[in-house]
């Protein structure tokens, strides 16, 4: 009796495990084929509108469509090659030293965003700066979709046991998401997964606003 239970727990706890794998999986995917779909039709848009009255700016946004394309093409098979392998290896994730490159991607798609930074910056837990990272594209991919003011602002704060984050937009709508559940409820799974804080909604100023404090546990 006690081995049968034994074994129950075991195989209870491969299951979880493969679930929690599987939900892993599905918002890397979501996060990176949302935001590199929601980019791609935006500069589509713009290529279309200035095909004849501006040759060379929709040749530029052809190239940005190009660009967007392969590099969510990479992001996409590097995770999905993670079932493939050993359970021990991960796929390499992009962290918030990769922000620039983010801010050029949506800056390319017709999204202005600002970027401020206060304390320290530093390594941080490879979880923590994943969730930290995502938390910011899908917030920028949201203003992207759902916006007509088209401006982000992006705060980074260095605290000794926390990076905190906030991307906030002058359009208090909706900014809910696609509506697959991965949107804002996404990110506040991220957020827990971590054992961080989140918030999404309108703030005092009238603006929407996503935060999170994400606990690093003093790593410095």
């Amino acid at each position: 009796m006690q081995r049968e239970a034994r074994d129950r727990e075991q195989a209870q706890a491969v299951r979880e495990r493969v679930a929690g794998e599987r939900l892993r999986i599905a918002q890397e995917v979501h996060d990176v084929v949302g935001h590199g779909l929601a980019a791609i039709k935006m500069q589509a848009d713009v290529a279309l509108h200035l095909l004849d009255r501006d040759p060379d700016q929709a040749q530029r946004s052809l190239q940005a469509i190009s660009r967007t394309a392969t590099e969510a093409l990479s992001e996409v098979r590097s995770t999905l090659a993670v079932v493939r392998r050993k359970d021990t290896d991960r796929a390499p994730t992009p962290g918030l030293d990769r922000l620039d490159d983010l801010r050029r991607r949506m800056t390319e798609a017709g999204l202005r965003v600002e970027v401020e930074t206060t304390g320290t910056r530093r390594e941080l837990p490879d979880a923590v700066d994943v969730a930290g990272y995502r938390l910011v594209q899908e917030s920028l991919t949201n203003v992207l979709r759902h916006s007509e003011q088209k401006i982000a602002t992006v705060r980074l704060r260095y605290d000794p046991d926390a990076v905190v984050i906030e991307v906030s937009n002058p359009d208090a709508g909706d900014h809910t998401g696609d509506g697959t559940g991965f949107g804002i409820r996404g990110m506040a799974e991220r957020v827990g997964s971590v054992g961080g804080e989140f918030f999404a909604g309108r703030t005092p100023d009238g603006r929407f606003t996503v935060r999170a404090s994400l606990p690093t546990g003093g790593k410095a």
